[in-house]
């Protein structure tokens, strides 16, 4: 079956930069997957924090989510049929934890160009407006890139607290919340952020970053999966799906991927 988007959906994101809900999982699907990503957050206890950046090079149920045909397919609809997973990553606010994401423009400081570059957050629990869903400023990818300061600022889920320096009014932005089992895409360049979570239950999301196969990293060798289509060009070293779980092998490749990922974001 083909998940691919309708030309009116395409034409909407082209126009405003993002589109949000789009339904992936089922309800069943979607608690085990939440499952799965706690049973993980259990066993590694205060380590798992660091290792759940690109988690699906060390679990094989979180590689068969960023393959998914209901992601994949979508993404293919707007970056073409060469497509490539850059990083899996995760924005998760516990109950009253006061976290939240600074407003910002990915594109500023993740060092792929040219900026063929979509996002897919999946919720993996209820986003609703009480969870601090994100926020978009629509159109905002088709404008400039903004400067943007470091305030390492406690409580930003950012990694080094970015924040545009862009003049917006909340009354602009548009909140893009989510049920368990949705997810939104938005362009590499829109500005977007995202306030504290103030409901009884966690936010978590899923974020996984796909590029077109011709994008390259500016910053530094770089890691990625082929998920759709051909690599004619080479620009990284393509990563294969894990055999073990959390095996030796597994996390030797974990580690290297996300030290390297690590020295890109934090280069000026």
């Amino acid at each position: 079956m083909n998940h691919a988007l309708s030309s009116d959906q395409v034409a909407l994101y082209e126009d405003v930069g993002y589109l949000s809900p789009i339904p992936v999982f089922s309800g069943l699907e979607v608690q085990t997957l939440r499952d799965q990503f706690e049973r993980f957050e259990s066993a590694h206890g205060q380590k798992s924090a660091g290792l759940r950046t690109d988690l699906h090079l060390l679990e094989r149920w979180a590689w068969d989510v960023v393959v998914d045909p209901r992601v994949v397919d979508r993404v293919v609809s707007l970056l073409g049929e060469n497509v490539l997973l850059w990083s899996m990553n995760w924005f998760i606010k516990d109950a009253g934890d006061g976290k939240f994401v600074s407003l910002h423009q990915d594109a500023n400081y993740w060092g792929l160009e040219p900026h063929d570059v979509v996002t897919a957050w999946i919720a993996l629990s209820d986003a609703s407006p009480e969870t601090g869903p994100m926020a978009f400023l629509p159109g905002s990818h088709r404008g400039e890139l903004y400067g943007h300061e470091n305030t390492y600022a406690e409580g930003n889920l950012l990694s080094r607290g970015q924040v545009s320096t862009a003049r917006v009014r909340d009354e602009d932005t548009s909140l893009a919340p989510l049920a368990a089992g949705q997810m939104s895409l938005h362009h590499v360049r829109i500005l977007h952020g995202s306030g504290p979570n103030v409901s009884q239950d966690r936010r978590i999301g899923m974020v996984l970053r796909y590029c077109a196969t011709h994008v390259r990293q500016t910053k530094g060798s770089d890691t990625a999966v082929l998920v759709s289509g051909e690599d004619a060009y080479g620009h990284f070293d393509l990563l294969r799906k894990p055999q073990v779980d959390n095996g030796e092998c597994e996390r030797q490749v974990h580690l290297d991927a996300v030290e390297r990922m690590g020295k890109i974001i934090m280069a000026d």
